[in-house]
């Protein structure tokens, strides 16, 4: 390639670019808030991830002390 088609390339993508960035300014309201949708969702998400973890782990470790304590009881005796 010699000089003059690579500045063609670079002008052509700089073309692209410039068009691609002149239409997400003319959108840039709406991409903000839907931005902040998205991290409102998320947050959303975490909670309740953090919310179902908790109640899990809750379950479980009820679930462990049961075993430890009825491992301690003898064969046959109603734990």
């Amino acid at each position: 390639m010699n000089s003059s088609t690579q500045t063609g390339w670079i002008r052509a993508i700089a073309g692209v670019l410039a068009q691609r960035a002149r239409r997400a300014a003319a959108g840039g309201r709406d991409r903000g808030a839907s931005a902040l949708e998205w991290a409102v969702i998320a947050a959303v998400v975490v909670v309740a991830a953090s919310l179902i973890g908790g109640a899990v782990f809750k379950i479980v470790q009820t679930k462990s002390a049961d075993l430890t304590k009825c491992s301690a009881v003898a064969v046959g005796t109603e734990c």
